[in-house]
């Protein structure tokens, strides 16, 4: 079975670490431009795909230079250096000959150490419990709909006491998770400025850093089960906010952490 998102993140290889793909249709937000989940998974599977690369994805910056509107996107990975464990990788992508985005990721094999810590997982009770989050038709983007969340906490487009959000959330058609679709999932929650008023204030991204924790244990025993999503935010003023994103297995382990920055009107 070819699911929903490996068909709209397919790359076509070109050689020498430079790919193409259609921008999709289906991740795509109401201004026209991708969702930014798709293009960071865009730029992690050009470096998945590279016949150079020795580990798994770890870590991922991205700065969005310029929208990614609909026709073709080229893509250009190039390994910077390579250690004993750890690969340092830039990728570009590139619309019209115009440089749109820019990421760096860090790949790495680490091993088991005596030090095990995490932060406390949210105490919240199943999904059946809460809400579903129902996108409204024609208000909201069609990428939205391939992720089926239950609201624990935060409601959107009210004016709450604070941006925090706790999510119940998996993909829709059951697609088990993997690096990828970690760094994707974890630009999903809408913007902080969505949970301090009850009028739209748009908005975009400019920067996001994403840390994957998981092991490939850790990713196979979280399958396509639902995950606790927890969103914080400690700014929203001066047309500028962030939020930060812990991405949880059902069974309590830290799989990602995030941390963006965007532009608001």
């Amino acid at each position: 079975m070819t699911f929903l998102f490996d068909r709209e993140t397919a790359l076509i290889q070109c050689g020498n670490g430079q790919y193409t793909i259609e921008a999709s249709d289906v991740y795509r937000n109401p201004t026209g431009a991708a969702f930014g989940g798709w293009v960071a998974a865009i730029m992690a599977r050009a470096v998945e795909n590279h016949p150079d690369r020795t580990s798994p994805i770890v870590s991922l910056q991205a700065t969005y230079i310029a929208g990614i509107g609909p026709g073709e996107v080229r893509v250009e990975s190039k390994l910077l250096k390579s250690g004993a464990s750890t690969q340092f990788w830039r990728v570009e992508l590139y619309q019209a000959e115009n440089l749109a985005i820019v990421g760096d990721i860090v790949t790495s094999n680490r091993r088991p150490v005596d030090l095990n810590y995490q932060i406390a997982m949210p105490e919240i009770s199943p999904p059946e419990d809460y809400p579903r989050l129902e996108p409204v038709p024609g208000q909201a983007p069609e990428w939205i709909r391939t992720y089926d969340q239950y609201i624990a906490k935060g409601v959107p487009f009210q004016v709450n006491d604070t941006p925090e959000t706790i999510v119940w959330i998996k993909e829709e058609d059951g697609r088990p998770i993997d690096r990828i679709s970690i760094i994707s999932i974890c630009d999903v929650p809408m913007p902080r400025t969505f949970f301090l008023s009850d009028e739209f204030h748009p908005g975009s991204t400019v920067a996001m850093s994403t840390y994957i924790y998981a092991s490939a244990e850790d990713i196979a025993a979280a399958g396509s089960d639902y995950m606790i999503m927890r969103v914080t935010g400690a700014v929203v003023r001066n047309s500028k906010s962030d939020s930060r994103v812990e991405l949880w297995s059902g069974n309590g382990t830290l799989l990602a952490t995030s941390n963006q920055i965007g532009f608001f009107r």
